[in-house]
């Protein structure tokens, strides 16, 4: 018998990319092997707390006490972190806090411009957002640091509701008191504006999944707005239903579903034909969404209901509201973990 042929190592091309394919399972989905955690943020901005919610049974797992007044909710895309943006009565207790998503405990708080209102990470997770509305700025916060890094003078009044592009280049912010939406250039360090029409007050944006066209709520005029980003310009607007909140886009369909308050109704939005495809009777107050990471259900916080909170779990293969489970006081902000929420 011969001797066994010489070992012959595999290219560096080839252990390259089974690296980088075991990172990206091991490291970049942490919870995929390790978890089978599913779960629901509500920011109850009546009660001073956080209801976390296991989707599983849609049963209450925990109330997280916060600081004053958390308005809205948003979680890691490495799911590590929940964040809350909080309204202390003084401007410099306005705080971004920060929790721990194994333990809900409460890791450290981030000193913000007066009044946070919306906090979003990045696509990385290495970076938050955070719209001041008072200030009028957009506060840059390093991860895992929690540092302010920068702080971006915005053009326009009272930022709320803003997204990220899907390229992490640009922040776009409604500005619900002067009428108009900025848009942050955070490779170049330049701020431009896009005028809506008069008797705007925005309040939150969704963006397509390939960055082209943003849509912005408008309270003002009881609308939703298309832009296109790279034009900067609006395009159409449609009538929906009174006091339009919340509009991240559907994550895998073209649709947008917009909680409208005072409609106590989600209006089911077709993107491609332009029109008001479905109203959703859901109850009080409708507020808050955010979906499932497959799309098949949407979670609308429910903020006008007595004398608590609820969420409502609306089917978005039938349009239909499945079931209502109560929360705490006054929800408003709510966020999925590995779901679609607003800011993306």
């Amino acid at each position: 018998m011969g001797a066994p042929p010489p070992f012959s190592p595999l290219p560096r091309e080839i252990v390259l990319g089974i690296a980088i394919i075991l990172w990206v399972l091991f490291s970049a989905t942490p919870w995929a092997f390790s978890s089978s955690l599913q779960r629901l943020y509500v920011a109850n901005e009546g009660s001073d707390s956080i209801s976390v919610i296991d989707l599983t049974n849609l049963g209450t797992v925990a109330e997280v006490p916060t600081g004053s007044r958390p308005h809205y909710v948003n979680v890691d895309p490495l799911g590590r972190y929940f964040y809350v943006t909080v309204l202390f009565t003084k401007e410099s207790d306005d705080l971004v806090q920060v929790f721990d998503v194994k333990t809900n405990a409460l890791l450290t708080s981030v000193v913000t411009g007066h009044q946070p209102a919306h906090v979003v990470p990045d696509h990385t997770g290495e970076r938050l957002y955070v719209s001041n509305e008072a200030a009028s700025t957009l506060s840059v916060i390093s991860v895992p640091e929690f540092k302010v890094v920068e702080t971006v003078k915005l053009k326009g009044r009272g930022p709320h509701g803003l997204v990220i592009t899907p390229d992490g280049r640009f922040v776009l912010t409604p500005n619900s008191r002067s009428g108009d939406v900025s848009v942050v250039d955070l490779a170049r360090h330049q701020v431009d504006r896009i005028q809506l029409p008069s008797g705007a007050k925005p309040m939150a944006m969704g963006i397509t999944s390939d960055g082209k066209f943003a849509y912005v709520t408008d309270v003002g005029l009881n609308q939703v707005h298309k832009i296109d980003v790279a034009q900067k310009a609006v395009l159409a607007s449609l009538a929906v239903g009174k006091r339009p909140m919340q509009a991240p886009v559907h994550p895998t369909r073209p649709f947008l579903y917009i909680p409208c308050m005072e409609s106590a109704a989600v209006y089911k939005v077709d993107l491609d034909h332009w029109r008001v495809e479905k109203v959703i009777p859901v109850g009080q107050g409708p507020h808050g969404i955010a979906y499932r990471a497959d799309g098949r259900y949407a979670y609308v916080t429910l903020s006008g209901e007595k004398p608590k909170g609820r969420v409502a779990v609306i089917d978005t293969e039938t349009d239909t509201v499945q079931t209502t489970f109560p929360v705490d006081d006054a929800p408003y902000g709510i966020a999925v973990l590995f779901g679609k929420n607003q800011g993306w």
